[in-house]
């Protein structure tokens, strides 16, 4: 699959405490290590980074201004989530996307999500609606033009939204990790299936609205459970026809 972002948008950081393209911080001269790990984990997730490249700990460090320790604890970290293997006299590589050796992740992630309700908290559900709101908003211009990178945007957006409404702090965690394991499976195929699939996003956006509006935990976690079967329905469409 060809990379969702432009070459232009891979170039170095700046030094002048600015947000880059990549969305990294700057403060007092050091790029904070979780933003590091975020911008790497988009570039897999986008395929800037595609599966089988092999990632340098020293053009990484000289790109982010920061030395090869930390940038080895954010390839390890990317490891225990399956993005990258790190071989000895090789370096780091960006590992394939394949769905059936995914698939029972994909099967516990959607049994976890069922039930999310039971863990959720509702103190932020006025914020956690107003952002919903921006959501739609952002699908609803993805009709008028389909963009690959603002759909990855907005389910990211939307996962990081659910996922911050999780009181359990364990949960949350593996709620997190099991998204990032699968995500690049499904975004692999979305350009395929794009009306079928936004509208499915869109779908679970107002079901969304409408149990924060109501303050319905259980139905925040019924609804994000709905597209994720979805999801694994098309996804097993697709690599298994028959």
């Amino acid at each position: 699959m060809k990379s969702l972002k432009s070459s232009s948008e891979l170039s170095p950081l700046g030094n002048n405490g600015s947000v880059s393209l990549d969305g990294i911080v700057r403060k007092g001269g050091r790029t904070r290590i979780s933003s590091i790990y975020q911008c790497l984990r988009d570039r897999i997730c986008f395929f800037d980074y595609p599966p089988q490249m092999v990632l340098k700990e020293a053009s990484l460090a000289k790109e982010f201004g920061v030395s090869r320790t930390p940038i080895r604890q954010i390839l390890q970290m990317l490891e225990s989530e399956r993005l990258v293997e790190i071989r000895d006299g090789v370096g780091t590589i960006v590992t394939g996307v394949d769905f059936r050796r995914l698939r029972d992740v994909y099967d516990l992630r959607l049994r976890i999500t069922a039930l999310l309700g039971d863990f959720i908290t509702m103190q932020r559900a006025k914020e956690a609606a107003l952002e919903i709101e921006e959501l739609i908003t952002r699908a609803e211009q993805l009709e008028k033009k389909s963009d690959l990178r603002a759909f990855w945007m907005v389910e990211s957006d939307r996962h990081r939204l659910i996922n911050g409404l999780i009181g359990n702090e364990p949960l949350r965690e593996i709620h997190d990790r099991l998204y990032i394991q699968t995500s690049r499976v499904w975004y692999e195929i979305v350009e395929n299936v794009w009306s079928e699939a936004l509208e499915a996003l869109s779908a679970e956006l107002t079901e969304l609205r409408r149990a924060l509006k109501v303050g319905d935990a259980h139905s925040i976690g019924y609804a994000s459970r709905n597209y994720i079967a979805y999801s694994m329905t098309r996804l097993s469409r697709h690599f298994d026809p028959s």
